[in-house]
């Protein structure tokens, strides 16, 4: 009985949202992954920040798109374009600290790219 109250309470945490994680946490996490080198290819946190990242990418992406199609859109680039580390941690830094712990990864990737590619 007392496993199989853990295993619900474990699969409860798990499902929480990937995108709960807030944007200064993740600059945090995402600095230290980069002193690690290529040991971060090692590292439990590397998977679990690409899907957050990538889910909040998604998320901006397909507003834009829904924004474009009304022919506002907020931002306009390139159709690839990539970022290294050193960029990636250059454009969280810029944002505020305090406005970073506030913010969603989500949000902060959109002032980034808004911010990147002006229209």
């Amino acid at each position: 009985m007392k496993y199989a109250v853990l295993l619900a309470s474990g699969a409860l945490l798990c499902a929480a949202p990937a995108t709960a994680m807030d944007a200064e946490t993740f600059f945090v996490k995402a600095v230290a992954l980069k002193k690690k080198g290529m040991g971060a290819v090692f590292a439990k946190d590397l998977k679990p920040m690409v899907r957050i990242f990538e889910a909040a990418a998604n998320s901006v992406k397909a507003e834009n798109e829904v924004a474009r199609a009304a022919g506002l859109p907020l931002f306009c680039a390139p159709k690839k374009y990539r970022l290294t580390a050193d960029q990636f941690i250059g454009e969280f830094s810029q944002i505020p600290k305090e406005r970073r712990r506030t913010q969603s990864v989500r949000d902060a990737w959109r002032e980034i790219v808004i911010r990147r590619f002006p229209c």
